[in-house]
């Protein structure tokens, strides 16, 4: 009959293989995975999620100063049209005041002559 007894020790396992009459046979060495351990698939997986994560948080960032520059575009744009309709607006006042001042002077000029 045989059996097989295991002793944990550590990450290794031992086997010892007991024979029909009860005497010990050679002892045999078994190295299984450890918690502990990682293999190069997850090691590469993680690298993988890694430079994920910093490529998702650059295009996120460059999305955040792309949108920054845009307000910024837009306030100058928005300063230099307000400046634009204030200037047409003083041109418009200056021409409305030389047209009533020549409609004056006309009707003035019409009235004396009846």
């Amino acid at each position: 009959m045989l059996t097989a007894v295991k002793i944990q020790n550590d990450s290794t396992e031992r086997g010892l293989e007991m024979g029909c009459e009860g005497e010990e046979k050679e002892e045999r060495r078994r190295r299984g995975p450890s918690n502990h351990t990682l293999s190069w698939s997850g090691i590469i997986a993680v690298a993988g999620l890694l430079a994920s994560g910093v490529a998702t948080y650059n295009a996120v960032q460059n999305d955040i100063a792309a949108l920054k520059r845009g307000e910024v575009y837009q306030e100058r744009t928005n300063e230099r049209l307000s400046a634009e309709i204030k200037s047409a607006r003083v041109e418009q006042r200056e021409t409305m005041k030389e047209f009533n001042e020549k409609l004056d002077r006309v009707i003035e000029h019409w009235s004396r002559r009846k």
